[in-house]
């Protein structure tokens, strides 16, 4: 079995060189909560890319699910007219920006991680990068899941079945509390299903916010983009990694204007008020930052800037 650092130099450049033409064709509003469950009888696409970062004896790797375009308006629906083609133009972007979705996989002594799932079997391309690292479904121990969205819960269940067979999932109270009292839709009814087979299978744990999930991984309340929305951090060897998931949606407009609403956000005031608490800590100590949606892989530093924030890239 190959392991993270067995991949030939051939194998390394085939993955991270596929680009998106790997991505297959999806909805431009992946990000919304409103998913179809996996299926498993359609063809998973490409692998995308790969990359692994040490924190501390953490192997930390974020692997590159897919890629959406974006309407950047969704991003600052109280910004002033004008507002955000403005920035897009001094920071040299497109009119229309592209969603990246990293999934996280940490190796932690005998452990393999997943925090969040993607888009799913058929639309993301989670298990096929996992399958090229030699990694087989059945080998991930702990699926932690951050939030209800559709995008992080994609590949949670194949065929009404546990994706990732042996793992324990864990599920946050509050959004599990959320979605029970929700009316039914159809991203209300993946959760619904996930929660029981897992519950079912007896692989279900609940967790709360500022408690640890797993050895050396935080849960921190990051509400506003879902009722239950969660942060993690990750802390090893004196090391640390903050994972904002859905904290900020894009490197350059969430994070220059934290104030503006974004039309994904379920409470969009409590949203705001997590951006500019969770940023400045981060920036405060000087702490590496892995965004879900940034471009990938999604990792570097955040730093004060006026009133908001800039994200510095860094691998």
């Amino acid at each position: 079995m190959k392991t993270f650092n067995s991949l030939s130099r051939r194998e390394m450049l085939r993955l991270m060189g596929t680009g998106v033409a790997g991505a297959v064709a999806g909805s431009a509003l992946a990000g919304l909560p409103m998913p179809a469950l996996a299926q498993g009888d359609a063809a998973a696409p490409k692998p995308l890319g790969f990359f692994t970062l040490p924190i501390g004896e953490l192997e930390v790797t974020i692997i590159r699910d897919g890629v959406r375009p974006l309407d950047p308006a969704i991003l600052g629906v109280t910004a002033p007219e004008g507002a955000i083609v403005q920035l897009l133009k001094e920071n040299n972007l497109p009119a229309s920006l592209n969603n990246t979705f990293n999934v996280t996989l940490i190796k932690s002594g005998q452990r393999l991680i997943l925090v969040d799932t993607g888009l799913g079997v058929a639309a993301g391309s989670l298990l096929t990068t996992l399958a090229a690292l030699g990694i087989q479904a059945d080998a991930i121990t702990d699926v932690v899941i951050s939030h209800q969205h559709g995008d992080h819960i994609g590949a949670a269940l194949t065929d009404g079945k546990l994706t990732f067979p042996k793992a324990m999932y864990y599920y946050p109270a509050v959004e599990k509390d959320t979605v029970e009292k929700a009316a039914e839709n159809a991203g209300i009814t993946a959760n619904r299903t996930l929660l029981k087979t897992a519950g079912d299978a007896d692989q279900l744990t609940i967790y709360k916010a500022e408690a640890e999930v797993l050895p050396g991984m935080l849960a921190m309340a990051a509400y506003g983009h879902t009722p239950g929305h969660m942060a993690f951090t990750l802390s090893s060897g004196g090391q640390s990694l903050v994972l904002s998931v859905d904290s900020a949606l894009n490197n350059v407009v969430t994070m220059a204007h934290p104030e503006w609403h974004v039309q994904f956000d379920a409470d969009k005031v409590q949203a705001v008020e997590t951006r500019q608490r969770l940023f400045g800590e981060i920036a405060d100590k000087g702490i590496r930052m892995l965004a879900y949606h940034f471009p990938f892989p999604g990792t570097g530093f955040v730093v004060k800037d006026g009133n908001g924030f800039r994200f510095i890239p860094a691998m």
